[in-house]
């Protein structure tokens, strides 16, 4: 075959799916010229050689057991691209020739099945080049320009008709018409469809090329992110421990009136660090594909207990009991910076919405091959019309926008993306004014 071997495709696996379809449709295609064979002959009784058809479809049904037996049983569904032409050009050929004999020996012009050759030129035109293409429909042409001159213009013509148990064509004219009309029809339909596929090719160059444009122009944007938010934590954390240092006295007495407006700042200044903190985690993680997280074996029971001694202050302050229950040496096979940054933005919601004189508790438990991670709050919920956006970037519900007008949005979409880094799941159950739970699950190795 030479270069006419060259599929027209990059995506491998899909060609090869390609194959299992194109196995699975022939077995179809036998069913159903078997089924027309039966009632042809038993209901409506044409005057076909009925045997010539038969031992057509047997041949059809033992070529596609061979072919099936080859790619998955010998080959195993894993050709090489070489073979896999090969493979595709063994089969197209193969279908053109047991079409076309089934057509003629049942009717030839005069069946209107033969206009199914219009969806195998499509099918070769999908896998195939352009020019291989016009060498399928070429060939396609001179084979029936062949047999219309042999079945009209010929007395071999009445030698195929008996074999096939048909009556002469009375108006040969006609028919050419007709079978000039098919090839016509042929020759449109390979142009139109291998036309439309390098419009195709064209236009997802196009779209590949913008989507690299779009890419680096993200990852500018990322970058950006991480440098400002990073020059800004600093001078904002300083700030923070100043006020503190202040509200403690280490700089001297002040007024009360002072030590209330500095508790404001505070708080202020609290909130810019975690905004701050978020938007460092949002740009770590979509420059994911730059960094490389290294996995390693982690005890959920430390992680988790660090995080709850970070956070059990601001708990304090909010009047709200933090607790976590996790039994020692449960073991996960995950980054640990991902796993801070999963466990901190659900606590820190929690914390955020939840009510003085509530709970919120962190769990960690094993089954089978995952490791359960549970974070549940007694906060104001989540409505059940919101749940399926909350992981969206930059999205608040209307409740969380009520409560604290400060907010990125962010938390919940760094939550679900770091999950998905560590090929874990999550799930979320909440009921309004009563609380929220978010059950992660992550693989064991």
């Amino acid at each position: 075959m030479g270069g006419s071997s060259k599929i027209d495709s990059s995506e491998y696996t899909d060609l090869n799916r390609v194959i299992r379809w194109f196995i699975g449709l022939r077995w179809a295609a036998a069913v159903g010229v078997l089924a027309a064979l039966v009632f042809g002959h038993v209901s409506i009784r044409y005057s076909f050689n009925f045997t010539v058809l038969y031992v057509l479809t047997g041949i059809l049904v033992l070529m596609n057991s061979g072919f099936a037996l080859y790619y998955g049983r010998i080959k195993r569904g894993n050709l090489s691209r070489k073979e896999m032409g090969i493979f595709f050009h063994v089969q197209i050929c193969s279908d053109y020739v047991l079409l076309f004999l089934l057509i003629y020996f049942s009717g030839f012009l005069n069946n209107p099945f033969i206009f199914y050759f219009v969806f195998h030129i499509m099918l070769t035109a999908f896998i195939f080049p352009s020019r291989v293409v016009f060498y399928y429909v070429l060939a396609l042409v001179l084979v029936f320009s062949l047999f219309m001159g042999i079945e009209y213009g010929t007395d071999f013509g009445l030698f195929f008709r008996g074999l096939a148990g048909l009556r002469p064509v009375e108006i040969p004219g006609q028919s050419v018409l007709f079978g000039l009309s098919l090839l016509t029809t042929l020759i449109l339909t390979a142009y139109l469809v291998t036309r439309i596929k390098i419009r195709i090719v064209e236009r997802g160059k196009k779209i590949e090329f913008e989507l690299n444009r779009y890419k680096s122009l993200d990852k500018a944007k990322s970058n950006f992110i991480l440098q400002v938010t990073h020059e800004l934590r600093g001078p904002l954390a300083a700030v923070k421990g100043y006020h503190e240092m202040i509200l403690k006295g280490i700089t001297g007495n002040i007024a009360e009136k002072t030590g209330d407006t500095l508790k404001k700042a505070t708080r202020r200044t609290k909130n810019l660090l975690t905004i701050i903190d978020e938007m460092i985690d949002y740009a770590y993680m979509k420059s994911e594909d730059e960094v490389h997280f290294t996995k390693i074996e982690i005890d959920m029971h430390d992680i988790i207990q660090n995080n709850i001694e970070y956070f059990e202050n601001l708990a304090q302050e909010r009047g709200i009991k933090l607790v976590f229950s996790c039994r020692k040496n449960i073991k996960v096979y995950a980054n640990r910076d991902l796993l801070n940054i999963i466990i901190s933005n659900l606590i820190t919601n929690a914390l955020r919405y939840s009510k003085p004189d509530s709970k919120v508790s962190v769990n960690g438990d094993e089954g089978g091959d995952e490791v359960h991670l549970l974070v549940r709050d007694e906060g104001i919920g989540i409505e059940e019309d919101e749940l399926e956006n909350i992981f969206e970037e930059f999205y608040r519900t209307r409740k969380a926008r009520e409560i604290e007008r400060d907010g990125t949005g962010l938390g919940l979409s760094i939550v679900k993306k770091a999950v998905d880094s560590l090929g874990g799941r999550l799930a979320v159950y909440s009921e309004l004014d009563k609380g929220t739970s978010f059950h992660i699950y992550l693989p064991k190795t």
